[in-house]
């Protein structure tokens, strides 16, 4: 296993495979990106170097993302060779599902072990304002309900918190929670494209769920995947997830990094530190060579981010993954 210099263990990465998106999150990014984005892409070949090189280094788990991961033009080959490597314990992927219910059932046959779908809101208006799109909404509760049928060994919804919601807001999601047998997270929103910190904080919204469910939220310790969520048990029993990482830090237990769509290992989500692992590729180290190399640049790691009060990443949130 690796670790960086402040002995953390690093065992799971994301890889964006696209800057490509078919929506247009506000938070994310502020205009909307054209299949043009997907340029510079690295390709199937090149990941299999750079997985085989994080598997060396005893990296655990994957997520693939993006963008909107869907729209990668080499997605079922590349799943179908990581899977059949056995380099990673889970293999999950995180997408806005949109584009989902034809293919959840195949990607599951592939080798997929999970999938995350985002869900910002559960009425139709809302939803078309934080997705930048119309007419959408039917088409990721449909990329839903294929999920739950393909069989992945959990089904995840996340929402980010943009704001805080109304009471109204938040009965209408408890209403979907328990709806469907998934693992529900909620997201504190990050200030990315130069916009400002805006809550709810972690403890604004346990308070607000705990004052709409009627009692108090108690922590479990389960473990849902690899993520730095923390788990709650409703008053009913259903599991929540928060995910908080500006009023709640979870940088002492890093154990994750990401890759960018043009190949850096982006050394912290909320720092602007990267590594060209794509060019050493491209310049034909082999995974062995390249696992060294990522391990030096590990140790380059901060040891924390700047919560809050931090400046802006000049790496926009749509070009740096889900």
């Amino acid at each position: 296993m690796v670790t960086d210099s402040w002995g953390r263990t690093i065992e799971y990465v994301r890889i964006s495979l696209t800057e490509a998106c078919n929506f247009c999150c506000p938070y994310c990014r502020p205009e909307e990106i054209t299949p043009e984005s997907q340029h510079n892409l690295v390709s199937a070949d090149e990941w299999m170097v750079i997985l085989e090189a994080y598997h060396r280094l005893g990296v655990r788990a994957l997520r693939l993302t993006g963008g909107e991961p869907l729209l990668y033009p080499q997605l079922e080959e590349l799943l179908q060779r990581v899977a059949a490597t056995g380099w990673f314990e889970d293999i999950s992927m995180t997408t806005n599902g949109s584009l989902l219910a034809p293919k959840a059932k195949r990607l599951r046959q592939l080798g997929l072990s999970r999938v995350n779908i985002s869900l910002d809101a559960v009425d139709e208006t809302t939803f078309d304002a934080r997705t930048g799109r119309r007419g959408q909404m039917a088409n990721v509760l449909a990329g839903i309900e294929a999920a739950l049928q393909a069989g992945f060994v959990n089904v995840k919804i996340n929402t980010v918190l943009m704001e805080s919601l109304s009471d109204d807001s938040v009965r209408a999601l408890l209403a979907y929670i328990d709806r469907w047998p998934v693992i529900w997270r909620f997201i504190e929103y990050m200030p990315f494209q130069g916009d400002t910190f805006k809550g709810p904080s972690f403890e604004e919204w346990r308070a607000q769920l705990e004052r709409l469910t009627g009692g108090e939220l108690r922590e479990v310790r389960h473990v849902h995947g690899f993520g730095p969520a923390s788990y709650y048990a409703l008053p009913n029993g259903r599991e929540v997830g928060f995910i908080f990482p500006m009023s709640h830090s979870y940088c002492d237990s890093c154990n994750r990094v990401r890759m960018t769509a043009d190949g850096k290992l982006r050394l912290c989500l909320l720092r602007d530190d990267e590594a060209d692992i794509a060019r050493q590729v491209r310049q034909g180290l082999d995974s062995e060579a390249l696992a060294m190399y990522i391990a030096e640049a590990l140790q380059l790691r901060k040891e924390k981010h700047d919560g809050i009060s931090m400046d802006t990443p000049q790496r926009e949130m749509w070009r740096i993954g889900g």
